[in-house]
């Protein structure tokens, strides 16, 4: 199939209808089971319309029309897209559409959202909808959905999260940062879109959940991109995004883990450790003793601060106002496995000026003048330990400073 190339459009429809967008989320709550309402075949799954077949209306025209699936709506301004075998619209077909070529996972139909954009930070797609029933505290529950990415992506991303929540979520933004959000054990790169890839994850519920939303809820200096080449059959240019269509959705109570088992459910990377001095600081240190003793450290992959770590940089900012006519030099470090997954993926390309950065702007919101503040990045040439063990490597994780 040969694809003209009208994917401008691809925004410029949702800016046209943004306005009409609260009245169709207030008319799809009130249809949850659609006007081609289907049998629900499992009703074990706590998901209502999981594969997204009942629908409020047979009017398949156009991309951004998500809020024709019965039960969901987004929980941002921005549209997600609906996509049918049952559309006469090429734009928004099965298998072959505006986005690249896929088959839906069950039925006829499937969604898509948007989970990453380079050239903007705005853009990504978040739905949502009330589960069947709220979730029993202590009660274990299986999440799993299927997705593969779009052809017309550029780049592969991980980061599709889920959270559960008492109240809907609705916010006027154009990213949801949330730090309950979950996400399968490993979190890796999606790269599959010759076919589906069935993903879950097993989670105890809290007993307060009553809605579920998905999207990429992590900040997009945490959210890792593969870039890939264009399939050889696809006619249009790819475009600076992560796409990815979502079908299968399912939730249900487990009562061990092993019920909740798919291919992709593997082990994390390595454990999940941060550095922790052991030395106290002394009383009124000098500046130079001060700033030795004060090194940061961080996680695996990460540039955010650890609460335990401020503590530090709060003396480093303390000592600093009392003395104007001390700068800095902050310099940035990364394990050796870091690095070599910077070469693989642009977002860790210098980890190590990222964290020296965020360090820096910690500094300034404290009222330290950035004429003040260098910032210098090493990747792994400076390690603090040669040595490969968790702790090692943790140790090399690191942002220092030096007088100058």
């Amino acid at each position: 199939m040969t694809f003209a190339n009208p994917f401008t459009s691809f925004y410029d429809i949702r800016n046209m209808i943004r306005k009409l967008l609260l009245l169709q989320l207030i008319v799809s709550s009130l249809l949850p089971y659609g006007l081609m309402a289907q049998e629900d075949e499992d009703p074990s799954n706590l998901i209502p319309n999981g594969s997204f077949e009942s629908v409020t209306s047979d009017k398949y025209k156009k991309l951004g029309q998500f809020y024709l699936v019965s039960g969901w709506t987004t929980a941002t301004e921005e549209k997600a897209d609906l996509f049918t075998k049952l559309s006469e619209y090429p734009e928004i077909a099965a298998p072959d559409n505006l986005l690249g070529r896929s088959n839906p996972k069950d039925g006829d139909n499937y969604v898509g959202i948007l989970l990453h954009n380079v050239a903007s930070k705005d853009g990504r797609m978040y739905i949502t909808t009330p589960l069947k029933t709220m979730l029993k505290k202590g009660q274990k529950y299986c999440l799993s959905y299927s997705i593969s990415l779009a052809d017309v992506s550029r780049y592969a991303t991980n980061n599709l999260g889920f959270v559960f929540s008492k109240k809907p979520i609705f916010e006027a933004k154009d990213i949801l940062i949330n730090t309950d959000a979950i996400y399968p054990l490993r979190n890796k790169v999606q790269t599959n879109r010759d076919s589906w890839e069935d993903l879950c994850l097993v989670f105890t519920a809290d007993g307060t959940e009553e809605n579920i939303a998905i999207g990429n809820f992590e900040q997009t200096t945490r959210t890792v991109t593969e870039r890939l080449e264009a399939p050889a059959w696809m006619k249009v240019d790819q475009q600076q995004i992560g796409y990815y269509y979502l079908d299968a959705l399912s939730l249900r109570a487990i009562a061990t883990d092993s019920e909740c088992a798919c291919k992709n459910d593997d082990e994390p990377e390595g454990p999940r450790i941060i550095f922790s001095k052991s030395a106290a600081l002394k009383d009124n240190p000098n500046p130079a003793d001060l700033l030795r003793d004060s090194a940061v450290y961080f996680y695996s992959n990460e540039d955010d601060l650890a609460e335990a770590t401020k503590k530090d940089l709060d003396a480093i900012a303390e000592m600093m106002l009392a003395k104007m006519d001390l700068s800095l030099t902050i310099s940035g470090h990364m394990d050796s496995f870091e690095v070599t997954k910077g070469k693989e993926y642009d977002t860790f390309k210098d980890l190590s000026k990222m964290r020296a950065e965020k360090v820096k702007a910690y500094l300034v919101d404290k009222g330290i003048s950035t004429r003040r503040l260098t910032v210098e990045s090493f990747k792994d040439a400076q390690p603090a330990s040669e040595m490969k063990t968790p702790l090692s490597l943790a140790k090399n994780r690191r942002v220092q400073f030096s007088l100058r």
